[in-house]
Formats: structure tokens, sequence, C-alpha cells
């Protein structure tokens, strides 16, 4: 399998990020996602079973385990780095029915019909390369396989939206930018739109689960740097406003959370969801 896309933001190399991820983003996000689809889903013990952007592998190596040697999890993510790490865990527990493998995830690298169950991480994907990839999952599940899609849905973030649009007022670019903040606000579909998405990939008995996650940041510097936000989020939430008040705004977002907060901590909220059903 090959192909790729780099890592990157804020001058850190790839290598560096992919730790990140692993040591901050999967214990405070992804294991959010994959404790919900360990308490909704029951997922095969036997087969073949696909983990679609598996990140640094935790929840690809726990359903392995489970599986006791009756199956094997074949697990891809496009970040190579994230992938060798992914494979050092899996040495280190000695678990043999795993692999990873680098690979673009919207372009799945196997024929029709192919795996018994397919799981998939959507929850840090741009929201207009969701249906791409649900659409590849349905692809090579074989017929009546369970196939469940990890993602955020409409109303995620909303605390932080409410003060981007406060810093973009201060800094005077608030009308000029208003459109595209709302269309930024709006990108996430609602659990209706999703149901509508699932059914027309093929899935059947659609369900969903929602969570509402919650997260806490003790100032607005610790917000804005940490790696959650300023590695996965900050720079498509900033992409809608020129270069050149980008840094003023990053400095306003601060400022008006400081502002706000009253010392308590500053709270952010997402809508955890799982898309579910059969082919």
């Amino acid at each position: 399998m090959n192909g790729c896309f780099k890592g990157g933001g804020f001058m850190k190399d790839e290598k560096e990020l992919a730790y990140r991820y692993d040591l901050f983003i999967t214990p405070d996000w992804r294991d959010r996602f994959d404790t919900l689809v360990n308490e909704q889903i029951e997922m095969p013990t036997e087969g073949r079973l696909l983990d679609v952007n598996c990140g640094t592998g935790a929840h690809a190596l726990e359903m392995a385990e489970r599986m006791g040697g009756k199956g094997e999890v074949i697990s891809l993510d496009p970040e190579p780095q994230r992938i060798e790490i992914a494979r050092a865990k899996a040495q280190v527990k000695k678990v043999r029915e795993v692999s990873f493998e680098q690979c673009v995830t919207s372009a799945l690298p196997f024929a029709d019909d192919h795996f018994d169950a397919v799981i998939g991480d959507a929850s840090m994907l741009p929201a207009n390369e969701i249906d791409g990839l649900l659409t590849e999952m349905v692809r090579v599940a074989r017929p009546g396989a369970r196939i469940v899609l990890k993602m955020i849905t409409h109303g995620s973030f909303d605390e932080f939206f409410s003060i981007y649009w406060e810093a973009l007022h201060e800094i005077g670019i608030a009308d000029e930018t208003w459109e595209a903040l709302e269309a930024l606000i709006n990108e996430r579909s609602t659990i209706s739109d999703v149901e509508t998405m699932a059914e027309r990939a093929g899935l059947r008995r659609v369900e969903n689960f929602i969570s509402r996650e919650d997260f806490f940041y003790e100032t607005g510097d610790d917000f804005i740097n940490s790696p959650m936000i300023e590695d996965t989020f900050l720079a498509g939430w900033l992409a809608i406003i020129p270069e050149a008040h980008r840094p003023e705004a990053r400095s306003q977002i601060i400022s008006i959370i400081e502002r706000e907060r009253h010392n308590a901590p500053f709270e952010i909220s997402i809508k955890a969801t799982l898309i579910a059903g059969y082919k």
C-alpha cells in the first residue's frame, strides 16, 4: 500500500506531530470515541475487521486482543509516523492479530465485499471528506457486515465560535468574514443529515449514538496551544480570515477567553457521534 499526505502546522515536523498525537490527542480525544464504541456497539470477535484512520493504534490493538486469535484487524492511517508508533505498540504488547499500514484512506486499496466489519474515524476529518470515506467503508465491507463511523456533529465547538466571532468584531473584520464563519459553524452535519448520508451510502438499520464531551482549559493560552486545537483544528478555523490578521485574531481569542472565564476553566463541548448500521 502506498500514499499519504504530509503532516504539518506551526513548524512541527511529522514525527513531533505523531508523538503529540499519541501523548495528548489519543487520550483526550480518541479514547472518548473508542469508549463510546465499546459501550454501545458489539463489534465482531472473529473474522477480518478493518480499522480506517487508526491513529497510533490503541483501539485497533484492543479489538485485536478481544479476538483472541479468531480473527485479525487490518489498520490504516495516512500518517507514516503514526503507523510507526502503532507498530511499536503491537510489538511491545506482542499482539500478532493486527497489522498497520500507511494508506490514503479516501481510496481504500481493497476489493469490494472484503471485510466482516469496518470501523472508521472521521472525528477530525474535514466535513467534506466524510461522505467519501463512508462510501469506501461500505464498498469494502461484505454484505451483512457491521459498519461504524466515528464523527462529530452539528453543535460542536459552539463555545469557541461565539468567542471567535467576538474576536473578529474586535479586530474590525467581522462583517467581511461573517459569511465564511457562518459556513464554518454549519459545516458539521445534523444527525438527520448523517443518517441520510448513511442510507445513501448503502447502510441498513442505521443507528446513532451521541455523547456530549466536555473539555476544560485553565487559560486561553492553554486552549489555543493545546495539541488538540493547535495541531488539528486551529489552522482550518483561521483560514477563513486574511493571513495578515491571523496572529491578531489568535491573540484576541486568548484575551476574550481570559476576560470571560472569570477565573474558572474555559469549557468547550462537542457532540461525539457514532453512525452504525449493516451493509
